[in-house]
C-alpha cells in the first residue's frame, strides 16, 4: 500500500527537529498571540471532544507539552488572580 501525498510517514519524524521547531514557533511567532489562541484552542477542543476516550488523547497531548494533566492544569487555574489574568489581556 502507498501512501497518499498528505499521509504522514511517522517512521521519518525526526522528533528531537520536530520538539525544536514547535518551541521556536512558540517563541517567535506565538508568544505574544499564545494566549489568545490557547484560550479559543482550548475551549474549541474540549467542547468538540468530550467522549472519556477523547479526553483521554488530551490529556495525553498536554503531558506531552505541560507535564499537566487536564484535572491538574484546572486546579492550578483556579490558584490564577483576577489581577493576573487583566495584566495579560490579549
Amino acid at each position: 500500500m502507498t501512501k497518499t501525498k498528505d499521509e504522514l510517514d511517522i517512521k521519518s519524524i525526526d522528533y528531537d527537529k520536530l520538539a525544536i521547531a514547535i518551541i521556536n514557533e512558540w517563541d517567535s511567532d506565538r508568544e505574544e498571540s499564545g494566549r489568545k489562541e490557547l484560550v479559543k484552542g482550548m475551549s474549541y477542543i474540549l467542547s468538540k471532544y468530550q467522549t472519556e476516550e477523547e479526553r483521554g488523547i488530551i490529556d495525553d497531548m498536554l503531558m506531552i507539552f505541560t507535564g499537566w494533566t487536564l484535572r491538574t492544569l484546572l486546579k492550578k487555574a483556579e490558584a490564577v488572580s483576577d489581577d493576573e489574568v487583566s495584566d495579560n489581556e490579549f
